[in-house]
């Protein structure tokens, strides 16, 4: 008996994903008037995050200062349990010897912070409770098996035969994106050949608002500043090493982070089990077809030495829907050359951070006498120039 594929829904924009980058791009277009549905084939909690101080989540992501006005314009933020949110007061850089310093303080830079460390269930809760307010339409442990591309409309096919369309569709499903591959587009990939080991601390010492992040032999290891008196540790290794963090004991694995930051927060007390995920940089052939634009890691992903991963997802999101919104009582929102508008408005961004995430694991990668100096004075260098450094803050925060 032949399945009865009629069409359940038919919106303006159907996202898929509803990860961080996904329900942001779905909120923001359904305030700027379209109908919007947002398709994800697990099924997701509502539920409040706990506000428990003795738990805290092990996936952490830097906010930039631009993105936490958005996400604050579109009433994300104040959804937020705020004293889980810890503001960035500086930056301090440090290479494989004494000289190589860098400090960014957002005091010399006459602005407030320099970003947010945030958990990410205290950001998805808000988001997602904030496109339920909004009215986006979720389709939710849905799991798709077939697109179709027409003229002027996509058909989006699910498992139980039902269907949704919409004039655009939107690729938010990640790294592995199945929608990317429906469409046809390819991806440029480079392995980096590490892991990232991530893992929260409770530590002897303030830390004062300040991140930390040393470059060296054995990766590179960023502490980030958490409420009170906790931090949250990302480091970049080579797998092999990676796998040795992780089987050691939390005391062990605490000692270890303490003493590579030259116990610059004093003793830790590992307080989450650590985790690893790998580290790859991929781009996608393209950002756009007609009737589909791809936004965060279904378009792009980076190493995480400069915290910008989920900022250029955001940034993709707030460009596309701001894009839409200025240009769609002239074109439809499916018409490729308008989808352009939005690819040429994010090229330069993310071929810019591209170039800086891959070049200076690079650089930090070679051990030679000449490169360890020359780096190293680039350091030092840089941190003796006022202006420099000013513009070089002005640049990360946007």
């Amino acid at each position: 008996m032949p399945v009865d594929k009629r069409i359940s829904q038919q919106f303006d924009v159907i996202v898929v994903g509803a990860g961080l980058v996904g329900m942001s791009c779905a909120l923001a277009l359904r305030q700027s008037g379209l109908a919007v549905g947002l398709v994800e084939a697990r099924q997701q909690s509502m539920d409040p995050p706990t506000t428990d101080d003795r738990d805290w989540d092990s996936r952490i992501y830097a906010i930039s200062p631009t993105n936490a006005e958005w996400l604050a314009a579109m009433g994300v933020w104040s959804r937020m349990v705020q004293n889980r949110v810890c503001p960035i007061s500086q930056m301090r850089i440090f290479g494989d010897s004494p000289e190589g310093r860098l400090r960014f303080d957002a005091n010399e830079a006459c602005i407030e912070n320099l970003g947010y460390i945030i958990e990410n269930r205290q950001l998805e809760y808000a988001l997602s409770s904030a496109i339920k307010d909004a009215g986006v339409h979720l389709v939710m442990g849905q799991q798709s098996c077939a697109v179709e591309f027409h003229d002027r409309h996509t058909v989006l096919e699910f498992i139980d035969g039902s269907q949704c369309e919409a004039s655009l569709l939107i690729a938010a499903d990640g790294a592995n994106s199945w929608l990317r591959g429906q469409a046809g587009i390819g991806t440029i990939s480079h392995d980096y050949h590490q892991l990232g080991v991530v893992a929260n601390f409770k530590i002897e010492k303030p830390h004062h608002g300040i991140a930390y992040q040393w470059f060296g032999d054995l990766g590179i290891l960023a502490w980030l500043p958490l409420p009170g008196n906790r931090m949250s540790m990302v480091w970049s290794a080579e797998e092999s090493f990676a796998r040795e963090l992780l089987e050691l004991s939390p005391e062990s694995l605490s000692e270890k982070v303490a003493r590579q930051g030259g116990m610059e927060l004093g003793a830790l007390h590992c307080i989450t089990p650590a985790k690893a995920f790998p580290l790859r940089q991929q781009t996608a052939g393209a950002l756009v077809r007609p009737l589909l634009a791809l936004v965060g890691d279904a378009a792009h992903t980076v190493h995480p030495l400069a915290g910008q991963g989920v900022n250029l997802g955001f940034e993709d999101a707030r460009v596309l829907s701001e894009t839409l919104a200025a240009r769609r009582a002239m074109q439809s929102i499916g018409d490729w050359m308008l989808l352009r508008c939005y690819e040429r408005a994010r090229k330069r961004d993310v071929l810019e951070m591209k170039c800086v995430t891959r070049g200076l694991n690079a650089l930090f990668e070679h051990s030679g006498d000449w490169t360890r100096r020359l780096r190293n004075l680039g350091l030092d260098l840089t941190d003796r120039q006022a202006r420099l450094k000013k513009y070089l803050i002005h640049q990360a925060i946007r």
